[in-house]
This record gives structure tokens, sequence and C-alpha cells, in this order.
């Protein structure tokens, strides 16, 4: 296991719970491998000498930009070398190893929250349709929604999952400053927040969708963004998505 992070925590814990072993985790932060490691009984290590000379799975767990760069540090090693990036192509490992695809799991990951894996959908590739099948095996292993998903298809559900996980996120954090602002509880959102999700699975988000731009209501749009007159971004964010949604009504 190259990382020891987020997504690494996640998919080693599952991995190691359905027998696997993991021989190694490699860290740059030897304190994070170290942690990670003792669950699994593995050796942790920052050493990328230390790290075995063959394994059935190198699996990157790390930042897009840091892919390439360690992927040279480990240079030699036999094995299927994986990532599990959603915006970087499976090329990063060409010309480095010989055998290497995708294991991306669809899904918000912190290490502080324990998760089922089984449901998660992981997007896999690989480099030949011999490792295709040993990538679904071992993605079938912890989760039972598996799809082979290309590069270029990926990123686009990768962007898809900005939208519905990241920025959505951001909208609660700028609804909970509004409401400190206010000198009120940001739990009062709780409820909202709740229906507004699980609506979501028996209804088309269009459908879905309530408000004042839904309905037309230029007069309390207006008052909102008179509000907002000191947050400049927070009224130009307003604005647009409020445009995007009467436009999507259309």
């Amino acid at each position: 296991m190259i990382g020891a992070g987020n997504v690494a925590t996640h998919i080693s814990r599952h991995f190691h719970a359905q027998q696997h072993r993991i021989d190694c985790v490699f860290s740059r932060n030897l304190e994070s491998a170290e942690r990670l490691a003792a669950e699994l009984g593995s050796l942790a290590t920052s050493d990328p000498e230390k790290v075995p000379r063959k394994a059935d799975f190198f699996i990157f767990c790390v930042p897009d930009q840091a892919v390439r760069e360690l992927a040279e540090q480990f240079r030699g090693r036999q094995g299927i070398w994986l990532h599990t990036a959603g915006a970087l192509t499976m090329e990063v490992f060409n010309g480095i190893c010989d055998e290497y695809g995708v294991l991306y799991p669809l899904q918000s990951l912190s290490r502080e929250r324990n998760i089922r894996m089984g449901h998660i959908p992981f997007l896999v590739e690989a480099s030949s349709s011999e490792l295709l099948e040993l990538i679904r095996d071992l993605a079938f292993s912890i989760s039972e929604r598996v799809e082979t998903v290309d590069s270029e298809t990926r990123l686009k559900v990768h962007m898809a999952a900005v939208f519905a996980n990241n920025f959505s996120n951001h909208m609660v954090y700028v609804a909970q400053q509004i409401m400190e602002t206010a000198h009120l509880n940001p739990a009062l959102l709780g409820p909202l927040l709740e229906e507004t999700f699980l609506k979501l699975k028996k209804l088309d988000p269009q459908r879905a969708q309530t408000g004042p731009a839904v309905r037309g209501d230029r007069e309390t749009m207006n008052k909102h963004r008179e509000l907002l007159k000191d947050h400049p971004e927070w009224e130009k964010m307003y604005t647009f998505i409020s445009r995007d949604i009467e436009r999507s009504r259309e």
C-alpha cells in the first residue's frame, strides 16, 4: 500500500477483513504508515528501498500529482500497479512498469468515519484484458458494485462527483456561516438537509427542486442578494446558481 491517508486506510481495512495480506504500508509520513500498518500487521516504512520488490499489487493511494513522482521511486518492482484517482489516466504508469490499471472508489472517504465498502462503486481499468479480470476480482472481494470504465469516462464521473459532493458540501459550509452571523445554531438546518438527500432517493433532482428560483420569485431573490452584499463571492454564486436553476426549468 503506497500511502496511508483516507483512501488507503479504508480500502486497506476492507482488504484485510477479506483475508488479503498487506505486506507493507509506505508513506512519506512514517507516523501515518505505522498507525495504519499496526492495524494490518504489516511492515511500515517511509523508505522506498524497504518496500518489497515483488507483490501481487502495488496500490498507490496518494494525491494525483504525487503518483508519477512516487512511481519513479519504485521502478523495477514486479506486480500490478494501481492508482485510486478519479482524474488521472492509467498511462501515468506507462514506461515505468509493464502491468498497471486503476481501482477508483466512487466515494468521499474520511478515515475518522467507518463506512460500509460493499455498496460503494469501484471503477476499474487495466492495461490488458487479462489484467482487467484480476483487478475486477480484487475489487469484487470488497464491493458488490464494480464497473469497467475508461480514463476519459472516469474523468467525467469524477467531475460529476465534485458537483454532487464537494460543491454541495461547500454550500452547507456557506449556509452554516450565514446561520452563525445570525447568531443561530446551524443544527437548525439538519432536518432540511436530511430531507433533501432522502428525497433524492425517490425523486429526480429536477422534480425535487424547490425554492424562489423555481417559482421565479425575484422579489425574494433580490432580498437575499441584498443580504449578501458584504460577501460578493457568495452573492455571485447565489445569482449564478439561481439563474441556472431557472434555465433548467425552461
